[in-house]
């Protein structure tokens, strides 16, 4: 006799697994935020957009100022039709900015969050090939080491490939062999300046800016006509002066795009050497480590200071050294008791 009812098992194993795949998915997302990467990826994501949200934060103060310079002027000379429209007009230009461009700019906010963390990624992508290929090489000898060069610094990508050739051809021969460094990387004593990756990561950085001047220009051409649209319908004195009011601050507007366009770019030009900055020093610490440590000092390691979020890809590399000296250490020994 069954005293409870006998339990689905196909209904039960798929309940077991969605709650697995759910408890996966929250451990991921507690590790996003706290792995040193993940962060670095976030924290670039919203430089990016911040900069377009401040600047757009900038022109609707630009244009409130217009507008209340606007509802003041109609004011002292009665244009208004009926009692009470001084505010109605006010708010009614403001409404339709809102109202028609608030969903916008959050998908375009939300799209530069994406492409931020695109841009975060290009950066330290020649760091974390450099890592997946220490975890893969670590399990299989004869894995071959293939950069990215799109997206690669130069002194980087052709000296790690020099090296992790050495590396492979040391664990197969199970020994260091003496090598010669060619002359252009025993010349290098400092970070070098990569024109080509700057050029690739600026010139992404440069499309974001102009799609963001371009949106912020017709959110303010949106504005301009909605002064005019409502000043012509509400207004019942069209005289010359007002003409006159208004064609001009056609002008005022552009100067606005203007400012703030330049604006955009200054600090998008600041925000490119910035991230620069974040990545370039690392890059000659991967380099001097791995020309000392081909120079003979196999204690060589690499010890960023002030690069929290490549030290997930470093200790990769680290852990790839030490595996490659235990080897070749016990390979030596074998011989020596031999």
């Amino acid at each position: 006799m069954q005293i409870f009812p006998q339990a689905d098992e196909g209904k039960f194993g798929s309940y077991t697994v969605i709650m697995n795949n759910q408890l996966v998915n929250k451990l991921k997302l507690n590790k996003l935020f706290k792995s040193e990467d993940s962060r670095f990826i976030l924290l670039t994501a919203l430089k990016i957009s911040l900069v377009y949200f401040i600047c757009a934060l900038i022109v609707f103060y630009l244009v409130w100022l217009v507008l209340s310079v606007n509802n003041v002027f109609f004011e002292a000379n009665s244009f208004f039709n009926f009692k009470g429209m001084e505010s109605a007009f006010f708010d009614y230009v403001i409404d339709k900015i809102i109202s028609q461009n608030a969903s916008y700019a959050f998908i375009f906010f939300v799209l530069l969050f994406f492409a931020g963390i695109y841009l975060a990624k290009i950066l330290l992508r020649p760091f974390s090939k450099i890592g997946e290929f220490c975890e893969s090489a670590a399990e299989n000898k004869n894995e071959i080491y293939n950069p990215d060069l799109f997206s690669d610094f130069k002194l980087l990508t052709r000296f790690s490939e020099f090296f992790f050739l050495y590396i492979r051809d040391s664990r197969v021969d199970k020994k260091f062999t003496k090598n010669t460094i060619p002359p252009v990387f025993t010349k290098v004593h400092g970070p070098v300046f990569d024109r080509v990756f700057f050029f690739h990561f600026s010139l992404f950085l440069s499309i974001i800016a102009i799609c963001s001047s371009m949106f912020i220009t017709f959110i303010t051409v949106e504005a301009y006509n909605s002064i005019i649209e409502l000043a012509v319908t509400s207004i019942d004195k069209n005289g010359k002066e007002i003409a006159y009011f208004l064609k001009n601050q056609e002008y005022l507007f552009e100067s606005i795009q203007h400012i703030t366009i330049g604006t955009l770019l200054v600090v998008y030009a600041i925000l490119a050497f910035h991230l620069y900055g974040r990545v370039s020093g690392a890059v000659f610490g991967y380099f001097s480590t791995m020309r000392s440590f081909m120079k003979g000092n196999r204690k060589a390691r690499i010890h960023l200071v002030g690069y929290p979020h490549i030290r997930p890809y470093s200790r990769a590399f680290n852990k790839y050294l030490d595996l490659v000296c235990r080897e070749i250490d016990n390979d030596e020994g074998k011989k020596k008791k031999e």
